[in-house]
């Protein structure tokens, strides 16, 4: 039973972090539901085999710290209300909060390897492809779960049948941008992209191939970094 919930269990939690600041509640029924499902809880503790350790990784200092700091705590809110419904319980470690990878390749092994120690069942994480792929691929080689909630490299999950994510890929933004492109009439198109950067590296290939396969000519392709201020 744990097993087979796992997996939906940690889509929902990362596909809140996806959604978070998107619409409103009625902060009155969430506040009345919220107090009676966490009564009916305390009545009936959750058994220890019925709580699954869940391990975050994600940027909470750098360059992607917005994008971390709402998955946090969006994750925070949805393992609260799954949790209130009973049932399978959900554990985040490291005290409920991230281990902070910085939006750093590096850092997100040592990340990796820091929440491993604790013994999680899955883990959520991380953000970008560059940090997720070498994560992804130790968490494969030790038979863990991993989930992306934004890591749109196609080959993320081309790693193994342990690797997931909660997004869409380069390769299809690539195609939609082109397609919409050509909706609008456009016939060329320039391209600039960040040259140290996975996910515009990505974008690029797939919208120059769409845009070309869709008679739209690129007439200008242009580099530049993700530090560089002047253009």
């Amino acid at each position: 039973m744990k097993n087979r919930v796992l997996g939906l269990l940690l889509s929902t939690i990362l596909v809140a972090s996806l959604v978070t600041g998107c619409g409103t509640t009625d902060a009155a029924a969430t506040e009345t539901t919220g107090e009676a499902a966490t009564e009916e809880v305390a009545a009936q503790p959750a058994a220890e085999d019925n709580v699954v350790k869940v391990a975050l990784i994600a940027p909470i200092t750098g360059g992607y710290a917005l994008f971390g700091e709402a998955g946090q705590n969006s994750a925070q809110m949805a393992v609260e209300e799954i949790n209130a419904l009973g049932g399978i319980q959900i554990e985040l470690l490291n005290g409920g909060n991230a281990v902070d990878d910085a939006g750093d390749s590096k850092q997100a092994v040592n990340a990796y390897n820091s929440v491993t120690a604790e013994s999680p069942e899955a883990i959520c994480g991380t953000f970008s492809s560059s940090c997720s792929i070498p994560m992804a691929e130790l968490a494969q080689e030790d038979g863990l779960l991993l989930i992306s909630p934004s890591a749109t490299n196609y080959k993320l999950t081309l790693i193994g049948p342990n690797i997931f994510r909660a997004c869409f890929i380069d390769p299809y933004q690539g195609k939609m941008a082109a397609k919409f492109a050509k909706q609008e009439g456009y016939t060329k198109a320039a391209v600039i992209y960040a040259k140290d950067d996975d996910y515009s590296n990505g974008l690029k290939d797939a919208f120059v191939e769409n845009a070309e396969a869709n008679g739209i000519e690129i007439v200008y392709t242009g580099e530049c970094t993700t530090k560089d201020t002047d253009y």
